[in-house]
């Protein structure tokens, strides 16, 4: 065995086990919670570990990382935007009377005029009687004080 193939074989397998344990990260955290320094991590054991005899090209590795930043920041854009727009449509609820669907039996609807919008960490919800209700429970909406039965 030569030299050269000495020096192919230790690198395989130092690569494997850069892939490996990117790998095993990636299964502990999630792709998804994947961030900026878990990205950096990798990409230095890359380079670390890359064959000195046919290097990695460096242009790739940047071009890489701007796309890992551009989808970051379009994340955190996104949402932003979804609160905003959350917080826009519980907003435009305030003082209309609702028929949303009661959390304690899914089977029952109940009313009521909503008093204020709040957004917090699960995302925006209504106020009706100091009670606060999921913006996704509400079924109907109508003008306060609207009665839309018709009796005769």
């Amino acid at each position: 065995m030569t030299s050269m193939d000495v020096a192919n074989t230790l690198s395989n397998m130092v690569n494997s086990t850069a892939q490996a344990q990117a790998e095993n990260n990636t299964r502990k955290t999630g792709a998804a919670d994947m961030d900026q320094n878990a990205f950096l991590q990798l990409l230095m054991a890359q380079m670390k570990y890359q064959d000195p005899l046919k290097p990695m090209d460096s242009s790739q590795f940047l071009a890489q990382q701007a796309q890992f930043t551009q989808i970051s920041e379009l994340q955190k854009l996104n949402k932003t935007v979804t609160s905003s727009n959350e917080m826009m449509q519980a907003s435009s609820l305030i003082g209309k009377e609702v028929g949303l669907i009661d959390p304690d039996n899914s089977q029952k609807v109940i009313s009521g005029v909503v008093d204020a919008a709040v957004l917090d960490s699960t995302g925006a919800s209504i106020l009706i009687g100091g009670k606060a209700y999921p913006l996704d429970s509400v079924v109907s909406i109508q003008n306060a004080g609207t009665n839309t039965n018709s009796e005769n």
